[in-house]
């Protein structure tokens, strides 16, 4: 059998998987309602049933080849590749596309994680599956739905739809994009990551949001350069956030999901920050970045990394200026009990499970609430909402100052 690959990433912090306690199957039946139990014992019993199946998968194909193939495949669906890939269709001037395929993409992770931490279901067993990652720390997270199963099958159906329906493309491009978005689901099964279940439960979540979408954007994004258009999505990021299920254990999903669906907030002030500078617009339309075809690769060069340095910049600059604000204006907001954690003093020495008390159970002062209620999470909502404006509205405005702009 091959070596097991594995390399840290560098958004892995050193004790994140240092920190974590797993907590013994009895907190569960203490803390979770009937509905949670219910699900989460039909859904680990499936993955306990595949286990021998996933096993004799890897036993039978495992090579070096494969292991590295499948790993760098799947960097093509995770939140990193994501995170670069989507600006360059606003620099493109891709516009409500671009947009809609945003969302699309940074939703899927909020419906992802917010089933992974309700059903709070393992993964495989390691051993006797090989866990094959670069991610160590990603291995902590519940196992249903997979989350990349479950953007990449969202992402490949709008655009799909797009296609084939908007740009009438010929439908082998089409069937090209499905077979790599098979190639990295099957990647989750082959590298022990996830169980069949795992990948049919994000694959039906991913499919059913992206139809959703393709339903009804156009709506939404027809609000966003009004006032009203971030007014609402303040609404609704308030809401989605504040509804969060708690995990008993310390999953980092809810941190994802911060960071997620606060890109999609700064989606809609930047739209409504672009309506209002019509010096930046082109042909007089407000709906997507300035581009066409009369920009040099020269120019398309120096545009995008432009906006890949101002994104990169934010989020190094911002990130201690916001912690730093967040604490001024809340001060209290971090100190959650160490029962919220799971842990105490002594327990955390013997690497065990504090149960926690009735009180906190009935206010979700447990398990995940540690994750979610700190000065770091809470300033993630304005640094990653800060991304989107420097694509939307900082790097348009470097454009028009550099004169990198389309001819009228």
């Amino acid at each position: 059998m091959p070596p097991r690959f594995q390399l840290d990433e560098d958004d892995d912090s050193p004790g994140r998987a240092t920190a974590f306690i797993k907590a013994p199957e009895s907190a569960y039946q203490t803390v979770y309602s009937p509905t949670r139990q219910y699900l989460r014992h039909l859904v680990a019993k499936e993955v306990e049933r595949e286990i021998p199946l996933l096993a004799a998968i890897q036993h039978r194909f495992r090579t070096s080849f494969l292991d590295q193939f499948f790993v760098y495949s799947g960097m093509l669906g995770n939140h990193s590749f994501f995170m670069l890939a989507l600006p360059f269709l606003h620099i493109f001037g891709l516009g409500k596309f671009a947009r809609g395929l945003s969302f699309v993409v940074l939703w899927s992770i909020y419906f992802s994680g917010i089933a992974k931490d309700y059903i709070s279901a393992p993964r495989p067993k390691n051993p006797p599956v090989v866990q094959i990652t670069r991610s160590p720390a990603h291995t902590l997270e519940y196992g249903f739905p997979s989350t990349h199963t479950t953007y990449v099958l969202a992402t490949i159906t709008y655009i799909s739809y797009f296609m084939l329906n908007v740009w009438e493309t010929p439908l082998i491009w089409a069937i090209c994009l499905w077979i790599c978005g098979l190639i990295i689901v099957v990647g989750r099964i082959y590298c022990g990551l996830h169980s069949f279940i795992d990948v049919a439960g994000g694959a039906i979540i991913g499919i059913l949001e992206a139809l959703a979408f393709i339903g009804f954007y156009d709506h939404l994004d027809n609000l966003f350069p009004t006032t009203a258009g971030p007014l609402y999505m303040s609404a609704i990021l308030y809401v989605a956030l504040t509804t969060l299920p708690r995990s008993l254990d310390l999953c980092p999903c809810c941190i994802d999901t911060v960071c997620a669906t606060s890109v999609t907030l700064g989606l809609s002030f930047g739209c409504w920050g672009y309506a209002r500078m019509p010096f930046l617009w082109h042909n007089g339309r407000s709906d997507y970045i300035a581009w066409d075809h009369t920009l040099t690769l020269w120019q398309n060069f120096i545009r995008c990394a432009i906006s890949l340095v101002l994104v990169v910049v934010w989020k190094i600059v911002s990130k201690p200026l916001m912690i730093s604000v967040v604490k001024l204006l809340f001060p209290n907001i971090g100190i959650a009990s160490k029962h919220a954690k799971g842990m105490d003093d002594n327990a955390a020495k013997n690497n065990a499970f504090v149960v926690p008390s009735p009180s906190n159970i009935k206010c979700g002062r447990y398990g995940s609430y540690a994750l979610m209620v700190t000065h770091e999470n809470l300033a993630r909502i304005p640094i990653y909402c800060g991304i989107s404006l420097m694509v939307c509205v900082v790097s348009p405005i470097c454009f028009y100052l550099l004169g990198i702009m389309p001819s009228p």
